[in-house]
């Protein structure tokens, strides 16, 4: 190898090591709530350079027994630049109950975040059990709730024989939606005996009044035998477990809360963002404006939109509204993001008014306010704006200043110019805004967000109509409104009908309306409920809304871990 050759290289060396790494460490656990008999993983990550070294660990001891310990690194070549990071996988068993504290570790200059983890106290249910080599628990967070509030169904595999193949049945129920948020693994001692555990959570959210079934489903697995055949284990005895059956009370919405207003979580808040954090607009200029709602044990569908903003004093545009759904230890969070453009088209003072959404707390149970405050702004004159010219005689334009009326064909001329170059303005921005929708591309939902179908809804409104549980239907036909034109969500039967452009229904739902809320004491004419769900079944929605969703979870194939 020549020297020049060589001393490229050095240099090369010698600038990589340079580099400055923008490292950072960063600490996780596979869950923050456990049982005293259970092990937790502890994920470690650090994103520079390391080639030797690791953190203290020892720090750990004090609350935790260390079970295992492995390094992995990995390196990557990304547009001509490296990246590398190294992971510590910890393997942990608590010393005693309560809440136990993972300290802030630290790594060449970089220090992680402390985690709080709950040690509970040993299941007496899972310990009687712990005798058989290979069964589950079904758990249910809430017995009663209301209609379309959460429920998170807990199925937990145990065994401590090999098992590979493992799978689960279908999982569908007509009267409810069903998401899973989860599916963990981890190693648990009981009796003495080491199991290997699958822990999968489920979010449901029933859709109608009364007492929800949710019915067993079927686990099945095979376990490994001795023989091996080409580097694997073949197959030996099927098994089959069943999973518990679980019934939950489910009762109506309170009679004071509209359907537009039900939004049952634990928690909602709303988040804004500006596309300029300034205090001054300037008019005919835009600006955007992004509000994003979070709810806590809601879809992002089942959030309302928010209100609309009445002022004359502005022009807007909003955008296609953000669906997002997010699977949380705490259940399926929905995020709904909301962007609008606004134009002001005069100078002086621009007050929005504060944003609020009412929403039950399902803790407290109870309505509650979610707000946004007002947001005052000085609107300046636009841009560049034409001035009448009278030559350079200041007494010339004094007089032509004090006599010429206002109604003066040089006033008209300039009156005509600023009007068009208004009109102008605001179609450039019009046009702007119209291509940004149509050439960016569209937030697309997850496929977690089509729930509900359209498919189930039909079902539930048929079901209703026959137990003439009109009331229940009405709410039930507006969320299947709401999924068939999402951008424009119906408020109203009368509005939906509208939407559809269906006078028959119109007046079909107008009956139903009047029967439901009529108060002068006269009989109300009967409601044909028949021809109503005829009629809805028929109508096609000019897009699809998507397609129907299975339920069959993914195979399952767990290392397993004496």
């Amino acid at each position: 190898m020549s020297r020049p050759f060589k001393n490229k290289i050095l240099t090369i060396f010698l600038i990589f090591m340079a580099l400055p790494s923008w490292a950072s460490l960063i600490s996780k656990v596979d869950r923050t709530e456990i049982e005293a008999d259970e092990t937790l993983q502890l994920t470690v990550t650090y994103s520079g350079q390391s080639a030797t070294g690791e953190p203290n660990f020892n720090q750990l001891q004090r609350d935790f027994e260390i079970i295992s310990n492995s390094r992995q690194q990995q390196f990557s070549w990304i547009n001509g630049e490296q990246t590398s990071s190294t992971n510590w996988t910890i393997v942990l068993m608590p010393k005693r109950q309560g809440q136990l504290n993972i300290p802030a570790l630290s790594f060449k200059g970089d220090r992680t975040k402390a985690i709080r983890v709950l040690v509970r106290a040993i299941n007496s249910a899972t310990t009687a059990a712990g005798n058989k080599p290979v069964y589950i628990q079904t758990s249910v967070d809430k017995s009663s709730v209301y209609l379309q509030e959460q429920v998170i169904l807990t199925h937990r595999l145990h065994y401590s024989v090999p098992l590979q193949d493992i799978s689960i049945s279908e999982f569908d129920i007509p009267d409810a939606d069903i998401q899973q948020i989860s599916e963990e693994r981890f190693n648990k001692r009981i009796n003495g005996r080491n199991y290997s555990i699958i822990d999968i959570k489920f979010a449901v959210f029933p859709q109608a009044v009364g007492k929800l079934t949710i019915p067993s489903q079927r686990f099945t697995a095979f376990e490994t035998s001795g023989s091996q055949f080409g580097g694997f284990f073949s197959r030996g005895n099927r098994l089959a477990r069943l999973t518990e059956e679980k019934t939950i009370d489910i009762m109506p919405r309170p009679n004071h809360i509209s359907a537009s207003q039900w939004m049952p979580s634990s928690q909602i808040t709303l988040e804004e963002s500006w596309s300029d954090n300034s205090d001054s607009l300037t008019a005919g200029e835009p600006i955007t404006r992004t509000i994003k709602i979070s709810a806590l044990g809601l879809t992002a569908a089942q959030i309302q939109p928010l209100p609309s903003i009445e002022n004359t004093a502005l022009k807007l545009y909003p955008d296609q509204a953000a669906l997002e759904d997010k699977q949380t230890n705490r259940g399926i969070l929905g995020i709904r993001s909301e962007s609008l453009a606004i134009v002001p088209s005069q100078e002086g003072k621009l007050t929005l008014p504060a944003i609020e959404i009412k929403w039950w707390d399902t803790v407290n149970h109870r309505m509650q306010t979610s707000r946004l405050p007002s947001r005052t702004f000085t609107v300046m004159a636009a841009k560049n704006t034409p001035q009448i010219s009278y030559g350079n005689n200041p007494a010339s334009q004094q007089i032509i200043d004090s006599e010429k009326p206002v109604n003066s064909p040089t006033f008209s001329r300039l009156t005509s110019w600023s009007l068009t170059i208004n009109a102008l303005l605001i179609a450039v921005i019009v046009g702007l805004l119209y291509w940004r929708r149509n050439t960016q591309p569209r937030p697309v939902a997850k496929e977690i967000t089509k729930l509900p179908n359209t498919k189930q809804r039909l079902n539930q409104i048929a079901k209703q109509a026959a137990d003439n549980n009109v009331a229940t239907m009405r709410d039930t036909i507006l969320l299947w409104g709401t999924e068939v034109f999402p951008q424009q969500p119906p408020r109203s039967l009368n509005q939906l009908a509208d939407l559809m452009a269906n006078p028959d229904l119109k007046q079909q739902f107008a009956l139903l309306d009047q029967g439901l809320f009529k108060t002068d004491g006269n009989e109300p004419t009967a409601v044909d409920t028949t021809t109503i769900l005829k009629q809805i079944k028929a109508y096609k929605p000019e897009k699809n809304i998507g397609k129907d969703r299975g339920t069959e979870l993914k195979s399952l194939y767990p290392d397993y871990k004496s």
